[in-house]
């Protein structure tokens, strides 16, 4: 079970925040009719950032399941692609630095769900160069339909989230 939430403290006590103080990708404001009939029909708990949604198996906030959506609809993988995928706090930074080191040494690395699929439905792909490095958090279980006849390499670190 995946789910992305974050902790927000004020010096003595936690408070819920206003929704423009919240990353894009925890926010319910980039929703297509598509996916607010979708998430009309999921099992959904809220947290003291807002409602998350079960898809698939995993919990989402609505923006970034909107970013998941348009993932698993657009995205059009080459063969000289790079994934790196892992679970949120397990070692998706040190992850990304050593890649980075090896392929990319001046560019970021931007996440499928956070910063290109949230964005766009069809963001312009076309400005990285080859090999394209990509990074998510979605387990691989969401990634295989999208990525299935692909030729691809997925690098996906799974490590006990309590040995952090």
């Amino acid at each position: 079970m995946v789910i992305f939430a974050f902790r927000l403290e004020t010096a003595n006590s936690q408070k819920k925040m206003n929704e423009k103080e919240l990353p894009p990708h925890l926010r319910e404001d980039n929703l297509s009719e598509e996916t607010k009939t979708l998430i009309s029909s999921l099992p959904w708990n809220k947290d003291f950032i807002g409602n998350l949604y079960k898809y698939k198996g995993c919990w989402y906030y609505p923006n970034t399941l909107q970013g998941v959506l348009n993932f698993e609809k657009g995205f059009k993988p080459q063969e000289t692609d790079i994934i790196l995928a892992s679970f949120p706090k397990s070692g998706t930074t040190w992850l990304k630095a050593l890649t980075i080191a090896l392929f990319e040494r001046l560019k970021n690395i931007p996440f499928f769900e956070f910063n290109l699929y949230l964005k766009s439905s069809t963001p312009d792909l076309t400005k990285f160069s080859s090999p394209r490095v990509f990074s998510t958090h979605m387990p691989f279980h969401t990634l295989r339909l999208t990525l299935k006849d692909s030729p691809c390499k997925i690098v996906y670190v799974c490590r006990n989230v309590k040995d952090t």
